[in-house]
């Protein structure tokens, strides 16, 4: 027997030829084995979401998605685009009901009506299930259309290696059931990305539509998509360059219009997500929460010239343009001046390795591990050309997106917002396995499989996916006192919570009060009997006592100088339960702070849910705040408004002088109050004077 014939004896080549890299056959066990693998992230995906109540967001993007589909006026939740909403909305029942529209003012309004949706006028637990299963179904697809087109630009192995990776990684299935635009995102641009492998590698029109589709499933996915598609189509435009040189100016036009085809049948197709629609609404209006002008006034950047040209001449839909100006003021442009990074607090930017650190926090170490090897692997090691553009398009991609979050100064949404790199691991992870069935390495292949099992064995009881951190944060349980974000919680714990109302707070007769973020309709319609730490506006408890049940976010035992916040405030209280992120506590709270913050929700709810606010009654309240947070320079400016609005030019000019007086010297918004005050000083009638935005709406 010769030499190949003795290294073959276990088929080890001939499986590898005929299956993990032809394209043309292993059909009959390469489909069943990336069908196999979805199913295992949907399964895997269920254990660690079981639990799960909604989060905070959800009933806003189902009743918008339903509102899509049904009316065809994209004025509800026009900060994210449309695909995955025009999905749930489609899969929603038909006796789920929908409320007449109304005019309603800022998101805040917004997000009242939408939650009064779900939880007033449709059984919550219904449509919350029916979601969980349209958006497994909607992920799975996503999942196993990016296997397939991993599977013909790297072959079987790698695909098979990536998914395996995705189906096992707690953060990608902790969302796959969640109605938010962040797995869409992730999933969609890895689709994108290998399509543009497989388009630039051949220059085939085929893959060029296939291409051009996928940069519009990535365009409605999420408005964050379009960093991500810019450094794909960076590459895409150098290799036209590259691969044509030689052969003329003609090949190098032609491939580049070839790219330009691809991008225009995205733009195409988002559109076509919109009902191919400029306006929001069929009668030709744009009835959003706050217009869009109003929008675009508000940003501080170059994109203010450019969305406003995109708009002049309809280059996109004007929800969608909504939506962008949004995601900058909120994302790029944001006002999160301070970051807890492994437990302490740094102002201005992010350290510069908040993200990646993110990303290592949240990434179980032995799927990490396996990344590593993978990226070992793939040194010098012999790539087919699809397989290269494949990992030049992710990493131009995933560049361009941690780019892009290295210059936001939001870091509140936490792993969630990077999604997309993690993508770019499971291709690495993809890249250990494709690299051992190459070499016929037992000792590879026996690593990235001990990396798998160490991966499912050391997360696989973690009852909440969300929630999930490593060792590097200092596990689950103490990864509040490390970071600061929505990776901890999202209001997820609700339902565990309802039990404990049911079973221990209720009968005590004692009142329960929230220092949490959750959805206030959810507990009504449950009939939970929930106190605000001020009632009304014409509440009297300014020392702030209360006496009963506290539910609080693990976040708040965690110290904030420029709060001002000492978690020394609840000694005394006696814990009850904690519930993942959450504690409750009993007792007497002398908290004069928490009525204040309380306070100032009601203030915004009179300002801006009341045609006719009063601006006197205002005015007394947001002084009353100010006297117990001095520190709050948002405060500060809606009192300087409310005197705008009373004729108190001194007393406006005082209040926004007191705000300059707390901001910090890189806040984006100081130059707006240096210049509201000059205008003041000036002697311009303060009728003329617009109030400030508040940061308070973002």
């Amino acid at each position: 027997m010769n030499s190949r014939g003795s290294d073959d004896r276990f088929g080890a080549i001939t499986f590898y030829r005929t299956v993990l890299r032809d394209h043309t056959s292993g059909w009959w066990m390469g489909v069943p084995l990336l069908v196999a693998l979805v199913v295992l992230a949907v399964f895997r995906s269920h254990l660690g979401t079981r639990l799960d109540s909604f989060t905070i967001d959800e009933p806003y993007h189902i009743v918008a998605g339903t509102s899509y589909v049904r009316t065809g006026d994209f004025r509800l939740n026009p900060e994210h685009p449309p695909l995955m909403k025009l999905w749930l909305g489609a899969s929603m029942a038909e006796n789920f009901k929908l409320r007449p529209f109304q005019p309603l003012n800022e998101k805040v309004e917004e997000r009242d009506f939408t939650e009064e949706t779900v939880f007033y006028d449709n059984d919550a637990a219904a449509v919350q299930a029916r979601a969980r299963w349209s958006l497994w179904l909607f992920h799975a697809l996503l999942l196993l259309v990016l296997g397939l087109l991993l599977w013909r630009a790297a072959g079987l192995a790698w695909a098979a290696g990536a998914l395996a990776y995705l189906a096992l990684e707690p953060t990608v299935g902790a969302h796959f059931p969640v109605a938010m635009t962040d797995l869409p995102l992730a999933l969609c641009l890895g689709i994108t990305v290998t399509a543009a492998a497989l388009a630039i590698s051949t220059w085939r029109w085929r893959w060029m539509i296939v291409f051009g589709v996928t940069i519009g499933l990535a365009l409605g996915s999420k408005h964050s998509a379009l960093p991500g598609l810019l450094g794909v189509a960076t590459i895409g435009c150098i290799a036209a360059v590259r691969s044509g040189w030689r052969s003329g100016v003609g090949v190098v036009a032609g491939r580049v219009g070839k790219l330009a085809a691809a991008g225009l049948i995205g733009w195409i197709l988002l559109w076509a997500q919109y009902g191919g629609r400029f306006h929001a609404s069929a009668d030709g209006s744009d009835p959003f929460n706050s217009p869009l002008s109003q929008k675009i006034a508000d940003l501080k950047s170059g994109s203010k010239s450019i969305l406003t040209v995109a708009d002049k001449w309809r280059l996109l839909p004007r929800s969608y343009l909504w939506g962008l100006a949004d995601t900058v003021r909120t994302g790029v442009e944001g006002r999160n001046l301070h970051h807890l990074f492994f437990g302490k607090w740094y102002r201005g930017p992010a350290p510069k390795l908040y993200w990646p650190a993110t990303i290592a926090a949240k990434v179980p170490l032995f799927l990490l591990a396996l990344c590593l090897l993978g990226a070992a692997a793939l040194w010098r090691a012999p790539l087919p050309r699809e397989a290269r553009f494949l990992l030049l398009c992710a990493a131009a991609a995933a560049g361009a997106h941690l780019i892009a979050l290295f210059f936001s100064k939001g870091t509140w949404g936490g792993v969630r917002h990077a999604l997309p790199l993690l993508l770019l691991l499971s291709l690495l992870a993809g890249a250990a396995v494709w690299r051992a069935w190459q070499l016929r390495s037992r000792a590879l292949g026996v690593a990235c499989a001990a990396c798998w099992v160490l991966a499912l064995g050391t997360t696989i009881r973690e009852p909440r996916l969300w929630e999930y951190h490593n060792q590097l944060a200092g596990g689950t349980a103490d990864a509040y006192r490390m970071f600061m974000n929505e990776g901890l919680d999202l209001g997820q714990r609700y339902g565990e919570f309802k039990t404990l109302y049911d079973t221990v707070i209720q009968p005590s007769g004692k009142p329960f009060y929230s220092a949490y973020w959750f959805m206030e309709e959810q507990a009504k319609a449950d009939r939970v009997h929930y106190s605000r730490f001020c009632a009304t506006l014409d509440d009297s408890n300014t020392e702030g006592i209360f006496d009963g049940y506290f539910m609080v976010g693990m976040n708040r035992f965690v110290a904030v100088p420029h709060e001002h916040w000492d978690p020394a405030i609840f000694d005394g209280l006696e814990t009850v339960a904690r519930i993942g992120q959450v504690k409750v506590l009993r007792g007497r709270w002398v908290a004069p702070i928490a009525r204040a913050h309380s306070l100032g929700g009601l203030v915004l709810e009179a300002i801006y849910k009341n045609p006719a606010p009063n601006w006197e009654l205002i005015a007394e309240k947001l002084a009353e705040i100010l006297k117990v947070t001095p520190w709050s320079e948002g405060t500060a400016i809606l009192l300087g408004n409310a005197s705008l609005k009373l004729d108190r030019r001194e007393a406006a000019i005082g209040a926004y002088e007191h705000a300059l007086r707390e901001m910090e010297t890189i806040d984006p918004a100081q130059p707006d109050v240096v210049r509201q005050i000059a205008r003041l000083r000036a002697g311009e009638p303060t009728a003329e004077v617009q109030p400030l935005r508040s940061a308070f709406l973002e």
